[in-house]
């Protein structure tokens, strides 16, 4: 770490922290040997930090008599700004180092996925209640990682921006279901086209469910009946019950529903949907930053 500081020649120059801390480990230890194993290096290393500082300041700061190393004068006077410049610099990464993880999930995964992973993720005793999580929708957890308001986007979809490393994290199922009354409830196994003859709640265009949906009808996207837009799962999931119509939506997020038989899950003829989510963070988060350490964990627990 260094910090810009006017020269007597003119200009300014870079005050080097590493050389501040070696000046109080040769002060505190009493010697360059002492300094240098408590520094981990060596000797000569110890001795032309110790030089350099000296002649950024233009003085003498440690005299070596016969049993130790002392501060000289001007040493003493320049010691407590040497410990105040080091707990500045500790305080100042700390603000850093110490500040929560925020992580905006879209709808789905941060109801179902998110609290999990991060309830696991915050049992190391490292980092215990690190994490912030918002619960948004897929454009907002995108816009606010590129904002850099949020250091970890979980979306169902990815966005290319230079400012962002997107990483695909889990495949997961969708299926369609429907209300215990729904004429279809019967069926379990339905043809893809007898989506289209009734009502869709949600996966309106924009949403992930939405593109899935683009993706598997194509050209015949646009006869879907997409008739109410509740904006949340629970929500679409109180409807399909009531018999307002189908909807498709992750298989986890039904999973207790069916179980009960408040819902039913149907199958599709042709083919098993899938719908891949996303990680994303700031392309140039250190590999030592607590969102590549939550990006790393979400992916090995995939």
């Amino acid at each position: 770490m260094e910090r810009l500081w006017p020269h007597k020649g003119g200009g300014m120059r870079m005050l080097n922290l590493s050389q501040v801390q070696t000046f109080l480990a040769v002060i505190d230890e009493g010697g360059i040997q002492s300094a240098a194993e408590r520094l981990a290096c060596s000797q000569p290393a110890v001795s032309q930090q110790l030089r350099k500082l000296e002649e950024f300041v233009g003085v003498p700061l440690v005299v070596r008599n016969r049993s130790r190393a002392v501060p000289t004068r001007d040493g003493e006077l320049f010691l407590p700004k040497a410990r105040s410049l080091i707990a500045s610099a500790d305080r100042a990464r700390a603000v850093v180092s110490d500040r929560r993880l925020v992580v905006h999930a879209s709808g789905n995964v941060g109801v179902y996925l998110a609290p999990r992973l991060i309830a696991v993720f915050e049992r190391d005793p490292d980092r215990p209640g690190t994490v912030d999580l918002v619960i948004t929708t897929n454009r907002h957890a995108v816009d606010a990682l590129i904002a850099g308001e949020a250091d970890i986007a979980l979306t169902e979809w990815s966005e290319d921006h230079p400012a962002v490393e997107w990483q695909g994290w889990r495949r997961e199922k969708l299926v369609v279901i429907a209300g215990p009354d729904h004429p279809l409830a019967k069926e379990r196994c339905i043809p893809r086209q007898a989506l289209l003859d009734h009502p869709i709640i949600g996966g309106e265009p924009g949403t992930g469910t939405g593109r899935a949906l683009a993706g598997m009808f194509g050209p015949d996207a646009g006869r879907l009946r997409v008739a109410r837009q509740l904006g949340s799962t629970a929500a679409v999931k109180e409807a399909v019950k009531a018999g307002l119509g189908l909807s498709v939506v992750f298989a986890y997020s039904v999973a207790e529903e069916v179980k009960a038989g408040t819902l039913t899950m149907l199958e599709l003829e042709e083919a098993d949907i899938f719908k891949t989510l996303f990680i994303g963070l700031g392309r140039e988060s250190p590999q030592s930053s607590m969102a590549r350490r939550f990006a790393t964990f979400c992916l090995a627990s995939a």
